[in-house]
């Protein structure tokens, strides 16, 4: 799948988002189609009825934009709530979303500049693989770490608790990251909260070079490091990039807010956004 080919002439009146789900919405239900065409019928023959497929991506977009819950569903799109989470759960655990993600991802050129930080997530429900949150009375919550480039398009993903250090969110969310070019360094710039020798080095040992931002230290006047000039450089010009991009993951409340029961369910509904943020950046904004 050409995911250019679907914004030529894409013309963005108000909502740029919901006008990039439109252009996506066919594509992924041809996906989710060829999925369940390939399902083996259960014993009683009953069959879903792909007519409500569109019902269901545009239910799924909902919830995503304006953290509804699910007992919505059938006042405002006649589609049924078990219907709803038979197709999500076909989904989630055929990963239509991701692959389709990081299809995307692997249409696009390398490059040798990332950028990386984390958020956190409250837990409204469940705390099935989440850790105590600290800066939500110790409730339930979890942590999104993410790796982008200068685009803004987010090339490695990786979710733990929230009490999990950046640093050891970190080690996990390079593994996810393509193999980097071994003829040159990939520079990775990060704040204050990836400081370590043990994490630069083993940044260095794949390949990656890691510019963080000092901190003061104990010892009255000092820094933890002290920085090269074009280092420093990178870092106040192209450091906040993905403080753009966290700005622009707050817009769907549901990313914010974890109503699911289940991270997968989370996951699923994560990467539907940054479909919707990545085609935005690059193939929508850059034309305009």
């Amino acid at each position: 799948m050409i995911f250019a080919d679907l914004f030529k002439n894409i013309d963005i009146k108000n909502d740029a988002y919901a006008e990039v789900f439109k252009r996506l919405k066919p594509v992924l239900i041809q996906e989710l189609k060829t999925s369940l065409s390939m399902r083996i019928l259960c014993p009683s023959g009953r069959k879903r009825n792909p007519d409500l497929l569109e019902k269901f991506f545009d239910a799924m977009y909902y919830i995503l934009e304006t953290g509804s819950q699910t007992k919505r569903i059938k006042e405002f799109y006649g589609i049924s709530k078990g219907t709803f989470y038979w197709y999500l759960n076909w989904m989630i655990e055929h990963s239509i979303l991701e692959n389709s993600y990081k299809n995307l991802v692997r249409q696009l050129p390398t490059t040798n500049l990332l950028i990386t930080d984390s958020f956190i997530v409250k837990s409204m429900q469940g705390s099935e693989g989440l850790g105590r949150n600290p800066v939500d009375r110790g409730r339930q919550g979890m942590k999104v770490s993410l790796i982008c480039d200068t685009d803004r398009v987010v090339r490695g993903l990786q979710i733990g608790g929230a009490n999990q250090h950046d640093v050891k969110l970190l080690t996990k969310t390079i593994e996810d990251l393509p193999e980097p070019n071994p003829s040159e360094l990939t520079t990775i710039l990060g704040d204050s909260g990836y400081v370590g020798k043990r994490i630069r080095q083993e940044c260095q040992s794949r390949n990656f070079r890691l510019i963080v931002k000092p901190r003061r230290t104990r010892k009255r006047g000092k820094k933890t490091h002290i920085l090269l000039k074009c280092d420093a450089h990178l870092l106040q010009t192209k450091r906040n990039l993905i403080e753009l991009l966290n700005g622009n993951i707050r817009r769907f409340r549901s990313l914010m807010i974890k109503w699911f029961r289940r991270i997968e369910t989370y996951k699923c509904f994560l990467y539907l956004g940054l479909l919707c943020i990545s085609c935005y950046q690059i193939f929508v904004k850059n034309t305009h």
